[in-house]
């Protein structure tokens, strides 16, 4: 595209399509004319609620309050990943967010500590983060006070319906125009691009560049546009989950916890007012009624709801930019 883009539709909302218009109107507001369309009939999945430390940069880049981000999410902060069971039964390793020590004259930590292995205890020690994580203690500590020596990194658990729904708000509020409507069709001009949205109700929503947040149905990058899709079942070859809210366990650990089960895993997230569990699995291994059987069994608080099925295939799409559609979210792949 040789011209500049003025006008964007976002097809889809959910985390990915409200997170597109709050960074694009963030960036390039009032040049920019961004509509996103969304049927409020339509769910989303939702289940994505723990995060990486990557995740503070997005929210600095739209200029989120941390405490109001926190607040208005039901998050809780996040010191790393705790992978019980996997390398063998009743083991458990904690991937601590951060350095591990300070290295010292351009060498890396840890060759010091192998070298003086007998007396330098566990390489944990030195671990900020997991000391932290395995006290369910956390600070707002960028800086040990008087020490050269890094602070707390950290990253966030939360409610994804509610996170899209407050960068929904947020992006509003910056001039994004919402439509309520379903896609009946992909409406495309003689070179093939994709020129408008045709929604159920007659209505064309036309732009110069789209955005595909349509989740695993992919209606523009796929269904339109048929860019194809890289299957990496043989690598990755769990295919199902189920996932299930509980109620909120005391203390609030500031950790995601990740249990190997038979076939797959099970995810343990701790948010304000509930916590979010999960059981990921191989169905070539496994039937339905055994994950449900395994991941009801394996909860450390009352149920809150029914598990709710999920199936996908592991992978992505051959492009992640085809003519003028970008897909993100589980439109662009999954893993």
């Amino acid at each position: 595209m040789s011209q500049e883009v003025r006008s964007v539709v976002i097809a889809g909302g959910g985390t990915a399509g409200w997170m597109v218009a709050a960074a694009l109107a963030r960036v390039l507001g009032p040049r920019l004319t961004i509509t996103l369309v969304e049927s409020s009939e339509i769910g989303i999945i939702g289940v994505g609620e723990a995060t990486i430390p990557a995740i503070q940069q997005f929210n600095k880049l739209v200029k989120l309050d941390e405490v109001e981000f926190l607040r208005h999410t039901q998050g809780t902060f996040k010191l790393g990943i705790e992978f019980v069971d996997w390398h063998e039964k009743g083991h458990a390793y904690m991937h601590a967010f951060g350095p591990v020590g300070r290295d010292l004259a351009y060498i890396p930590f840890h060759h010091y500590w192998l070298r003086d292995q007998q007396s330098a205890g566990s390489l944990w020690d030195y671990s900020f983060n997991w000391l932290a994580a395995k006290q369910a203690r956390f600070a707002r500590m960028e800086r040990i006070p008087d020490t050269p020596l890094t602070g707390l990194l950290w990253a966030y658990h939360f409610d994804a319906s509610l996170y899209a729904a407050y960068l929904s708000r947020l992006a509003q509020g910056m001039g994004v125009r919402r439509v309520d409507g379903k896609i009946a069709a992909v409406l495309q001009d003689s070179a093939g691009d994709v020129r408008a949205l045709k929604l159920e109700d007659g209505r064309e929503l036309a732009a110069e560049f789209f955005v595909d947040c349509t989740g695993f149905r992919g209606v523009l990058i796929e269904q339109a546009l048929k860019t194809g899709y890289e299957d990496w079942s043989h690598w990755l070859p769990c295919d199902r989950a189920m996932a299930v809210p509980s109620a909120r366990n005391e203390p609030l650990l500031p950790y995601t916890r990740s249990t190997a089960l038979e076939a797959g895993w099970q995810w343990r997230i701790p948010l304000q007012h509930r916590t979010g569990n999960g059981h990921v699995y191989c169905s070539a291994y496994t039937s339905d009624e055994r994950a449900r059987e395994l991941l009801m069994a394996n909860l450390d608080s009352e149920p809150l709801a029914d598990p709710r099925p999920l199936r996908f295939t592991t992978g992505r799409r051959k492009l992640l930019w085809n003519r003028n559609v970008v897909c993100m979210g589980l439109a662009s792949g999954f893993l």
